[in-house]
């Protein structure tokens, strides 16, 4: 059987809709939702919807609140969503069928961002693959940002599709872009990182071409071209928020 883990911090406006889309996967014997201190009604909708919650401050580590979360799961096998992803159709058929006793311990899956009214299929957004289904015991979570889960054995990449961000406005996509920029630049920092004038100037630039000309974003229209600045914009920020904490210290 499979656990359903979701990281949550204030989602009572996606966390419904988000377990629902798994609600045919019969597999699923237990959600476990690990709520960052939410202020709104997260937890209680958690809990209505039949998931186990744990309260756990994130601390700017989200490999940690995974692992976490993954030693307190009743099975071995987890999928583990954001609360602002769904399932489709295909993925709901595979996680049915998928045989969980062969060699394969981990599955990725491709993530398909709804933006402004529109799929994306160009940019980096439209080929990015991520594991999400994981046998715990043949892994880990590596980095606090933009975390990652790494295993020694073999990984299957399917052609399955998770919905992301399907009521995102350009708002919240710039609130994403500066909390995720500040926790990426805290952990270049740490990692004793440096900024330059050069970096500052040719990474953001390099990040737009490669978007939005290299990988054809400018065919997605007007939502492809805020897309491809706002991932040149979130290039600036993480080394210029680098320099400027290195310039603090």
């Amino acid at each position: 059987m499979i656990t359903l883990t979701i990281l949550t911090k204030n989602e009572e406006k996606n966390l419904e809709n988000c377990i629902n889309s798994f609600k045919d996967v019969q597999r699923i014997s237990q959600i476990l939702v690990i709520d960052d201190n939410s202020t709104d009604q997260t937890r209680e909708i958690a809990k209505n919807l039949g998931a186990k919650v744990i309260k756990r401050g994130l601390d700017n580590d989200f490999s940690s609140q995974h692992n976490f979360v993954n030693k307190n799961t009743k099975n071995n096998w987890i999928l583990s969503i954001d609360a602002d992803e769904r399932s489709t159709p295909s993925l709901v058929k595979f996680l049915n069928k998928v045989d969980l006793e062969t060699q394969i311990k981990s599955y990725s899956f491709y993530r398909s961002d709804l933006f402004l009214g529109r799929k994306l299929k160009h940019g980096e957004n439209a080929t990015n693959r991520f594991i999400r289904l994981f046998d715990k015991r043949y892994g880990k979570f590596h980095f606090p940002v933009h975390e990652t889960w790494v295993t020694n054995k073999p990984v299957q990449n399917t052609n399955h599709t998770i919905d992301h961000k399907p009521d995102r406005d350009i708002s919240s996509f710039l609130k994403d872009i500066n909390e995720y920029t500040d926790l990426r630049s805290n952990y270049l920092f740490k990692s004793k990182k440096r900024s330059s004038l050069i970096d500052i100037i040719i990474y953001p630039s390099i990040k737009f071409l490669y978007n939005y000309i290299l990988l054809l974003g400018f065919l997605d229209g007007m939502p492809g071209l805020i897309m491809a600045l706002g991932m040149s914009l979130h290039s600036f920020l993480v080394r210029s928020k680098l320099w400027h904490l290195n310039q603090k210290k």
